[in-house]
């Protein structure tokens, strides 16, 4: 196995994002380099505790239970953490930053002995892929996550008698929990009301789909907690029930709807499949139910609203405030645009002169974000920080408090003086039960709100926090998505689009740029003699050394593994060449007092090297590799009439290797 056919595969299996495709590459790769007959490649799924075959598409047969006790060769090699064989079989975990992250297993091996060495040298190559392909699957079922909590969020302006209200949640929720039936049922007058079924992927009219077993369930859930029952036919009270009986369904996970008025009814999921549900899958059902309940919970209160009002104008203005608010919180996941278009819309569906509204930040503390209609005094003295200090207590409370000339804290003392403003109301802004935030709304002549009045403003506050904290996921997820989890720098994918535009603006003003790819020494070497945790600070100091070296306008990404690469903007190849010694030294100067690896560069410079992100890749890491070559622990830069200009003399701070095993 040559260093070549190791890259190679390392970036065959980088460019797959296909799973079945990956197990067939790794499958593929490890018959041929050890001679098996055949081989089976596992992903472990650490949050359903699988161990999921990625070579035969979904076949349940080929998943293995990490709680089932089973003696299954690959099994016992993710339990022991190391290879284990079994007549000329031979398993072998695959782990990452050590974190196991699955198996291969190869069959028909005739020299197990060589078998296990050559998998040895293979086994980092296969556990990044699967790393990858793992860390793909987690982001895309965060995406589909946060599209469900999006959607449900614009739902909430929906009418609950609607089909097209549940056909769109049935299509989202059956994205992300199995199951064969599924029931929404709350609770009115002791009496069960079914608000929704679904029966293998079919709607059914609510008023056909009440079962004896129904008030069965709302009693369980009625405590507020999740319930599942593995097996519906060993209890009487549901073996009794024609319907469940006839339908085969042996286990359900139900979950309660609970809202600010308590548990107001269920979220039941069925399955023909004995114990199909566990623990783990309560916390993702709680979250749907929470957004539910708000939905259900929130578009009952407008139709009880609406039908206790007798002033129609009133309750048309209730009505358009809700939809108005709703419709602009889904508009845009840009949190202070968000919050700006809000306010603005509440002041003005309202009928208010001016508001503003307070978020949390990370370290507890309120910040003013946004304000309208103050005056610049006004706005001043909320965005101090020794007034928020002082006043901000005040606001902090589970329900809406009313603001006037007579209650007024010292803090807002400036704000009800003659001329000001007569009437206030502080709306706490919250999700889950806690609060996040505040909205501030001011008037000069309001003096009390109608009942009506209060509770919709409450549920626009409830409704702002439930954005603030989608917008902030969403945020996090794109964080996660553009950034190297480790280092924090930008990741690969990232670093190649940055560079397409960086490329493509040179070409339009005929501007310089240059890319510096840098590897550290003996990186392996300093892994295995320190540990992998000391591997993970060397590469996390490094990245901190390399962000904060170079401008704001330069772009740092982690490459892949011990590699880094730098896009130093506007600037010459003499300029490059300076920034690359800079960092280079800097590295060199960790290792003073402590023992630290030094770092190899490799230089390609647009457009005097190459006018293509590839091509100017490709030089940089020949540059690289003649770096290594050298000895280590210098810039190389080729330019166009190939030479080789080195800037540093060999200075050895671990054992020289060869560069075909660039983890060394």
């Amino acid at each position: 196995m040559s260093a070549l056919e190791i890259a190679q595969l390392t970036t065959q299996l980088a460019a797959t994002e296909d799973s079945s495709l990956i197990g067939e590459l790794v499958a593929k790769a490890a018959v041929g380099f050890t001679g098996a007959t055949g081989a089976r490649v596992y992903l472990l799924n650490r949050a359903e505790g699988l161990l999921v075959s990625l070579l035969d598409k979904g076949d349940k047969a080929q998943q293995l239970s990490l709680h089932s006790g089973g003696t299954a060769l690959p099994l016992l090699a993710l339990d022991s953490r190391r290879s284990v064989r079994a007549g000329s079989d031979l398993a072998v975990p695959l782990s990452f930053a050590d974190r196991e992250v699955g198996v291969v297993v190869i069959e028909g091996v005739a020299d197990l002995e060589a078998a296990e060495q050559e998998m040895n040298r293979l086994r980092g190559v296969f556990a990044l892929a699967l790393v990858q392909l793992a860390t793909r699957q987690e982001m895309l079922y965060q995406w589909r996550f946060l599209e469900v909590i999006t959607t449900l969020n614009w739902l909430i302006t929906s009418d609950l008698e609607s089909r097209e209200f549940y056909d769109a949640l049935h299509q989202l929720i059956k994205g992300l929990i199995d199951y064969d039936w599924m029931k929404i049922l709350v609770t009115e007058q002791n009496s069960v009301k079914v608000l929704a079924f679904f029966r293998d992927g079919e709607a059914v009219a609510p008023d056909d789909a009440v079962q004896p077993s129904d008030k069965t369930l709302t009693a369980r859930f009625a405590a507020g907690y999740p319930d599942i029952i593995e097996d519906l036919q060993a209890i009487p009270e549901f073996a009794g029930d024609a319907l469940l009986g006839q339908a085969n369904l042996r286990s359900v996970l139900m979950v309660p709807l609970v809202a600010k008025s308590g548990v107001i009814g269920g979220l039941c999921f069925y399955s023909r499949e004995k114990g199909k549900y566990a623990e783990k899958d309560s916390p993702l059902a709680q979250q749907l139910a929470g957004q539910l309940a708000t939905v259900i919970e929130n578009t009952l209160l407008i139709r009880e609203m609406a039908r206790k009002n007798r002033e129609i104008e009133e309750s048309h203005r209730r009505l358009a405030t809700l939809n108005a608010i709703a419709e602009t919180l889904t508009r845009s996941l840009d949190l202070e645009l968000v919050l700006r278009e809000v306010l603005g819309k509440v002041i003005e569906v309202a009928d208010w002169d001016a508001g503003a509204i307070f978020l949390q930040q990370q370290d507890k503390s309120f910040a003013l974000s946004v304000f309208k209609g103050l005056s610049d005094g006004h706005a001043q003295h909320l965005a101090d920080e020794q007034n928020r200090a002082t006043g901000m207590g005040y606001f902090l409370k589970n329900e809406p408090v009313a603001v006037t000339a007579d209650n007024a804290p010292p803090f807002l003392n400036a704000f009800f003086v003659p001329g000001a403003f007569s009437f206030g109301i502080s709306v706490p802004l919250k999700h889950k039960k806690e609060v996040g935030g505040t909205l501030l709304l001011f008037d000069r002549e309001k003096q009390e709100l109608s009942l009506q009045e209060w509770e919709v403003l409450e549920a626009v506050g409830n409704q702002i926090g439930v954005a603030v904290e989608n917008a902030r996921l969403y945020h996090k997820v794109k964080l996660m998505a553009e950034h190297d989890a480790l280092t924090g720098l930008f990741n690969r994918h990232k670093f190649f689009s940055l560079l397409d535009m960086e490329l493509m603006r040179c070409q339009r003003y005929k501007a310089k740029c240059g890319i510096l790819l840098l590897d550290i020494d003996h990186f392996k070497d300093y892994n295995d003699t320190f540990g992998h945790p000391a591997g993970d600070e060397c590469l996390k100091r490094a990245a901190r050394i390399f962000k904060d070296s170079v401008r704001n306008t330069d772009v740092t990404a982690r490459y892949g593994g011990e590699e880094f690469v730098v896009l130093v903007v506007e600037t010459n190849a003499q300029g490059v060449l300076a920034v690359a010694e800079r960092l280079r030294r800097k590295i060199e100067a960790e290792g003073q007092n402590e023992p630290f690896p030094t770092v190899s560069i490799g230089m390609a410079i647009y457009p005097d090297d190459a006018i293509s992100a590839q091509n100017l890749l490709l030089i940089a890491d020949n540059a690289l590799y003649t770096a290594k070559r050298l000895g280590r622990n210098r810039t190389v830069w080729r330019d166009t009439v190939q030479t080789i200009t080195v800037t540093r003399e060999v200075n050895e701070g671990f054992p020289a290797v060869d560069r075909r095993n660039r983890n060394l």
